[in-house]
C-alpha cells in the first residue's frame, strides 16, 4: 500500500511539474518571443489587474466550500446549486467591475477588448477551480490532480501547435483565445466527473442562501484578496505609472516566469503541509518537528536555486529571451531572491492557516500591501521595473520574518526549531563555493551551474538541512494514519 501511494504521490506530483513547467518555460516564453515587445507586457499587466479584483469573482467560496465538503460530503448535492447560482452572480459582477475600473484607470480600445476576454479567462478559471474543490471535498483527489493539469496540457496542445505551425499568425488575441478554449474544455471534463454525484446542474439564487455563504466565506476572502494584492499590484503599477510601462512589463514579465517556475514546488509543499499541521493541532500534537523539518529543507533549497541563477541572471535572460537585455537580468537578479523568503512564507503560512491564525496574517498582509504600494510610487519613477523587482523582494522578506515571529508567538516554537547556526555555516560555505567556481573555473556557465547546484545539494544533505529519508517517512506515517 505505501508503495502504491508513493509511487502515485511522485506520478501525479512529477507530472504537474513537467506539463507546468514546459508551458511556463517553452511555450509561454515561446509567446512572448513571438510577439512584438509590450504586447505581453500589456498581457501581463491586464491578468495581474484582474487577479486583484478575484474578491468580487471568488469571494473566498472555493476555499470555504473545499473546507466545508471535507467535514460533510453528503450537503454537496443540496448547497451546490446555490454556490453555482452565486458564482455566476459574481461573475457578472466581477466583469462589470473590471471594465468600469479599467476604463477609469486609462484602458481604451484593443486594450480594453484584451481586458474583457483575459477576464473571461478569470472566470472559467475561477469556476474550475470551484468544480475542484468539490472533487477535493468528496476525497477524489488522483482525479484532482490530473484535472489540475488538464488546462495547461491543452494549452500546450492549442498554443504549441499555433507556434509550430502559424507562428507568423501568434498575436496576444490567439494567444488569449486558445486559453480560452482550454479552460472550457476543462470545465466540461471536470462537470461530467461531478455529475454522477448531483441531482441537478442548474444554478439556484436565492438571496438569504446567498448572504449566508459569503458571511461564511468573508475570512477566507480577505486573505486570498491581500495576499493577491501584495504580489500581483507591481506589474498593474509599472505599465500604468511609466511612459514605456508595456515595454519594461514586458521585462519584468520575463523574469517573474522564472520565479513562477521555481514558486510550483513551494506551492506543492505548502499544500503537503496544510493538512499535516491541520492534524497536528486537532490532536493537540506538537508541531515543532514537523516545522523543524520542512523550514530548513526549503531554506536550503532556496538558496542553492536562488544564488546561482542570480549570478547568471544575464546569461540565463540572454538565453531565454530574443529581446533580453541588461535590464532583464538585473530584474531576475532582484527578484529570484525573493524567492526564499517567497518559501518561508509558503512553511509558516501553512501553518499559522491550519492554526486558524487568519486574522492574524490579515494584518500581516496588509501592511505588506502598504510597504508594496508606498516602495514601488518611491522608486519606479527613477529605478522602473528593476525597482520594483527590489520591492518584491523586500516586501516577500518582511512577510516572511512577520510570519515567523507570529507563529513562534503564537504556538510557544522555541527559536531552535530553525537551525540558526546550521543555516549560517551552510550559506556561509555556499556562498564561498559559488565564488570561486564562478570565479576560478574556466567552465562553460550552464556548466558552473551545474556544479554549483550539486555541490550545494550535498553540503544541505551533509550539515542535515535536507534529509529524505525523513521526508519518506514522514509522508509514510501520513498514509498510514490515513487508511
Amino acid at each position: 500500500m505505501l508503495h502504491h501511494f508513493l509511487r502515485n504521490a511522485i506520478l501525479l506530483i512529477g507530472l504537474n511539474l513537467l506539463v507546468k513547467g514546459v508551458y511556463l518555460l517553452v511555450v509561454e516564453r515561446a509567446v512572448q518571443n513571438a510577439l512584438p515587445v509590450g504586447d505581453y507586457g500589456l498581457y501581463f499587466s491586464l491578468f495581474n489587474f484582474t487577479l486583484l479584483l478575484q474578491l468580487v469573482l471568488d469571494f473566498g467560496l472555493q476555499l470555504y466550500n473545499s473546507r466545508n465538503l471535507a467535514g460533510n460530503r453528503a450537503i454537496l448535492a443540496k448547497y451546490f446549486p446555490h454556490y453555482l447560482g452565486l458564482k455566476l452572480v459574481l461573475a457578472l459582477a466581477f466583469l462589470s467591475s473590471i471594465l468600469m475600473i479599467g476604463f477609469g484607470i486609462g484602458y481604451r480600445g484593443p486594450a480594453l477588448l484584451l481586458l474583457l476576454i483575459v477576464g473571461g479567462n478569470q472566470i472559467m478559471m475561477s469556476l474550475l477551480l470551484f468544480l475542484r474543490s468539490n472533487l477535493t471535498g468528496m476525497g477524489r483527489y488522483r482525479a484532482d490532480s490530473w484535472v489540475s493539469v488538464a488546462d495547461k496540457a491543452l494549452m500546450l496542445v492549442l498554443v504549441g501547435g499555433l507556434l509550430l505551425v502559424a507562428r507568423e499568425q501568434m498575436n496576444i488575441y490567439t494567444f488569449v483565445l486558445a486559453q480560452s478554449m482550454s479552460w472550457a474544455i476543462s470545465l466540461v471534463v471536470v462537470a461530467s466527473l461531478l455529475r454522477s454525484r448531483l441531482e441537478t446542474f442548474w444554478p439556484k439564487f436565492k438571496p438569504a442562501v446567498a448572504l449566508s455563504l459569503l458571511k461564511r466565506s468573508a475570512p477566507f476572502a480577505l486573505v486570498i484578496f491581500l495576499m493577491t494584492a501584495y504580489t500581483r499590484t507591481d506589474a498593474v503599477m509599472i505599465e500604468r505609472l511609466l511612459p514605456d510601462g508595456d515595454v519594461q512589463v514586458d521585462h519584468y514579465a520575463a523574469a517573474y516566469r522564472l520565479l513562477d517556475a521555481a514558486n510550483m514546488l513551494g506551492y506543492l509543499l505548502s499544500a503537503l503541509l496544510l493538512p499535516m499541521y491541520a492534524r497536528l493541532l486537532a490532536k493537540r500534537e506538537p508541531v515543532a518537528d514537523l516545522l523543524g523539518l520542512s523550514l530548513p529543507t526549503v531554506v536550503a533549497g532556496s538558496i542553492v536555486f536562488v544564488l546561482p541563477t542570480a549570478i547568471y541572471a544575464d546569461e540565463i535572460v540572454y538565453l531565454l529571451y530574443d529581446f533580453a537585455d541588461a535590464r532583464t537580468g538585473g530584474i531576475l537578479r532582484l527578484l529570484i531572491f525573493s524567492f526564499v523568503a517567497m518559501c518561508v512564507n509558503y512553511a509558516y503560512g501553512a501553518l499559522l492557516s491550519a492554526a486558524n491564525e487568519l486574522g492574524s496574517m490579515n494584518r500581516i498582509f496588509a501592511v505588506g500591501c502598504l510597504l508594496n504600494v508606498a516602495g514601488n510610487l518611491l522608486v519606479l519613477e527613477n529605478y522602473g521595473a528593476i525597482g520594483a523587482a527590489a520591492i518584491t523582494t523586500v516586501t516577500q522578506s518582511f512577510i516572511a520574518v512577520a510570519q515567523a515571529i507570529m507563529a513562534h508567538r503564537k504556538l510557544s516554537l522555541p527559536t531552535e526549531l530553525i537551525r540558526p547556526g546550521r543555516l549560517l555555516v551552510f550559506c556561509l560555505l555556499f556562498c564561498g563555493l559559488c565564488y570561486f567556481v564562478s570565479q576560478n573555473l574556466t567552465l562553460n556557465w550552464l556548466v558552473k551551474i551545474g556544479l554549483m547546484t550539486s555541490a550545494g545539494l550535498l553540503l544541505a544533505f551533509l550539515t542535515k538541512l535536507l534529509d529524505p529519508a525523513q521526508w519518506l517517512n514522514l509522508i509514510a506515517s501520513r498514509q498510514v494514519e490515513g487508511d
